[in-house]
């Protein structure tokens, strides 16, 4: 007969087998559309959003993103890592990521408004996360993400944001 804590110990790490590969195969693109960002980078663009997230919340894990867009919204209580044009960006390439070129030939758009309702996550209208900053991070974040080795592409400091918030 098993003892109740072997069978304990076996239940879990049965459980963690299930769980662990669910939050990586988030982070992997589900066609070649984006190895291009892959070559350049080093990963695929969730799991750079994953990783600057993790910065401010160790905890966070990139999960199916939605395809109304926003993909997702800056709800963190420190929200230093994701109140900024680069994560909204980020996201919407790891929806692009997530879905594949099948879904969307062109990739995602975003519409004026989604990088807003990004930032205002559940806050009340009118209200936003903060301190937001366009075409860059806060300095300490920015800092961490050279610290950490964690590679941006070159364009989402200085092409990829439209100042009426779209995504094209």
């Amino acid at each position: 007969m098993v003892s109740t804590p072997l069978l304990q110990v076996s239940f879990i790490l049965l459980i963690t087998s299930y769980i662990i590969p669910s939050f990586s195969q988030n982070t992997n693109c589900a066609d070649s559309g984006l190895d291009w960002y892959t070559d350049v980078v080093g990963e695929t663009p969730c799991r750079t959003y994953e990783r600057v997230r993790q910065i401010c919340n160790p905890d966070f894990h990139v999960g199916v993103m939605n395809t109304n867009t926003p993909p997702d919204v800056c709800n963190e209580q420190v929200p230093d890592c994701c109140c900024n044009s680069i994560a909204f960006g980020l996201s919407m390439l790891c929806l692009t990521c997530q879905q594949g070129f099948s879904h969307a030939p062109n990739g995602f758009d975003a519409g004026s408004g989604a990088y807003e309702i990004y930032l205002s996550a559940n806050r009340p209208v009118g209200q936003f996360c903060s301190p937001n900053t366009n075409q860059s991070f806060p300095a300490q974040i920015q800092t961490a993400v050279c610290n950490q080795n964690i590679k941006i592409f070159d364009s989402m400091y200085n092409r990829i944001f439209w100042s009426d918030g779209s995504w094209f």
